[in-house]
């Protein structure tokens, strides 16, 4: 896919690549596995392939950050100052936790989730919105429908409560009502959760930082906009 950020993320790898050539490094940008707001290259060390590297732009804080956990080279994580194993990747889901996204591709609008159940994944699902009435919210609507289906996952297996990670804020705010719910779209959503019964705990992350599970679930709601 096509990335608005393709150049400067291009950009800083040639850079990266430029300043650690002395050093033995080089990196090759592959083609196929660009996404909006990353890209992954192929890492060298004296002409040897190490792994791949993940280039992640923040276009809110306008900041870049590497993620080299799938590279066996520390001394190359340190030159990029990236702890090996960061913190946001590797969060301990105790309990019961969801992950949730929508996305926007060429006029389809698709959702994705996934359930751990302590820091096992056991249900994901992914599929496409196809109300005409909620398709002018876009990835929005997307995301909704994901939280609405882990609350009715939730009912069906008899759970009470459960932790729903998520990165639009929206997500929370029309549910506990800091947001005034003006569409049908978010007054059925609030109304929704509110009479629920599952107690949810709103745990709002960075999008597009690298955190396994809502990489995942992204990439799950890609695939609902082909459906």
């Amino acid at each position: 896919m096509s990335s608005p950020f393709a150049s400067m993320l291009r950009s800083k790898l040639e850079e990266t690549d430029a300043s650690l050539a002395s050093k033995g490094y080089a990196f090759s940008i592959l083609e196929d596995a660009w996404q909006e707001y990353a890209v992954t290259a192929q890492c060298f060390k004296d002409g040897a392939s190490i792994g791949k590297l993940r280039l992640y732009y923040a276009p809110t804080k306008k900041t870049f950050r590497f993620d080299c956990r799938s590279i066996q080279d520390e001394q190359l994580c340190a030159l990029l100052d990236v702890k090996h194993l960061s913190n946001s990747s590797k969060r301990n889901h105790t309990g019961l936790h969801a992950y949730v996204d929508g996305s926007y591709i060429s006029g389809r609008v698709g959702f994705g989730l996934v359930i751990l159940q302590d820091n096992t994944k056991i249900f994901e699902d992914v599929g496409s919105v196809n109300n005409p009435e909620y398709l002018e919210a876009r990835q929005v609507s997307g995301e909704l429908m994901a939280v609405g289906k882990v609350i009715q996952w939730c009912k069906q297996h008899g759970h009470t409560s459960i932790t729903i990670h998520y990165d639009y804020a929206g997500i929370k705010e029309w549910a506990v009502g800091n947001w005034k719910a003006k569409q049908p779209l978010t007054q059925r959503y609030a109304q929704f959760v509110a009479l629920s019964g599952i107690v949810v705990t709103w745990n709002k992350i960075q999008a597009h930082s690298g955190d396994h599970w809502n990489e995942y679930v992204d990439k799950l709601a890609k695939r609902g906009t082909e459906g």
